[in-house]
Parts: structure tokens; sequence; C-alpha cells
């Protein structure tokens, strides 16, 4: 079964990443990045993906090197605030942006992983629940000028086979943003909740 439709969103704007970490005094002229990071949800895959801020290619410097790892659990529950199929699919996934970000450059040292499912749909509740596991590994090398830190996007969709088309249509979809949080202590699992309505 082929679900269709690419949902982007611009995310975190430029602005939103400077106020986020740009908490200490600063000129107007200091260390805005160039650019922010737009989230996209495919429905059809079920995958997100991010654009915007790429991770650092070269290779980490072994000296002061620390490696970062751990679990970030999502829980979503979803209301069905619209009128839902008869037996409609939804699609949910996310995506965890962390590691240090350098606010003078659209880089980061750490990693951008993704997972998607399908939701649990309660027809009589009006509600969905999606459950999603990201476990990650980064490594950071030391950077005086960086931010440590966590983004989360995730992203539903409501999905329906129509029968006259003989095709599946994407009837409304979501994407949220949390973020930014403190990047957790190596070797922990964090697990979050969120609601939204479709």
């Amino acid at each position: 079964m082929r679900l269709r439709g690419t949902f982007v969103v611009a995310a975190l704007a430029a602005t939103q990443l400077y106020g986020a970490f740009g908490q200490q005094a600063v000129s107007t002229s200091s260390t805005r990045p160039s650019s922010g990071i737009n989230l996209a949800f495919d429905a059809q895959s079920g995958q997100m993906s991010a654009s915007g801020y790429t991770v650092r290619s070269a290779a980490a410097p072994a000296s002061g090197a620390t490696t970062t790892t751990g679990t970030v659990n999502l829980v979503i529950t979803i209301n069905l605030v619209s009128k839902p199929a008869f037996s409609p699919q939804i699609p949910c996934a996310a995506i965890v942006i962390g590691g240090a970000f350098d606010l003078s450059t659209p880089i980061i040292d750490g990693g951008i992983d993704t997972v998607s499912n399908n939701a649990v749909v309660d027809l009589k509740a009006k509600t969905a629940t999606c459950m999603l596991s990201i476990p990650y590994e980064w490594t950071l090398p030391p950077d005086a000028s960086a931010s440590e830190a966590l983004f989360l996007g995730f992203a539903a969709a409501s999905v329906e086979h129509d029968a006259d088309h003989h095709r599946d249509v994407t009837r409304r979809s979501t994407i949220q943003v949390a973020g930014p949080l403190p990047l957790p202590p190596s070797g922990t699992t964090t697990t979050l909740a969120f609601a939204t309505s479709l």
C-alpha cells in the first residue's frame, strides 16, 4: 500500500535558534547561524528528514573527544478531531537532532537520528497513540563556542484509502518541534510525552 504526500515545514528559523542559544549578552552582528533547520515528513515512507544544518564530515579530533549515548522514548497522543475514516492509518515519525551546535556555522558535532511507526488507533476514544524509541551514539569534540542541546521533531498524518481512485490519500498532517532541551547525561534514557491533533 502506498502513502502519498510530502509535507515540508520550516520548523526552526534562524532567529529561533539564535534566541534558544543566544542567552548571553551579544551584539546584533554576532553568531547567528546562516540558516535554520527545516523538517520534512514523507507520509509515503513514514520518514522525517532535516536540512539546513549538516553533521560535521571531518573526523573528530581524538584529543578530548567524548562519546555520548542515550535513548529518547516518545509517547505521542494524537487527538482525532477531524472526521476520521472508518479505518484510518496514522503513520508517525520523529527526529532527534543533538550534540554541539556552533552558532557561527550551520554545522553540528553530533547526529541526526530518525524513527517511524504506525500509531495505534482507537476510533471509539477518537485518539491514536504513537510510541517511538530513538537510540543514539554521537562523538562530541571539545568546542568552547558550541552549545550542547537536543532538538526533537515529530510528525503524524491521517491517511485513508480512496477506493474510487485506488490510492491512499493523506487527509491531515502535522509537524511539531520541541527544544532546545539540555543534552541528557550519557547512557541515560529520556522519556517524553506530547499531544497533538489531526
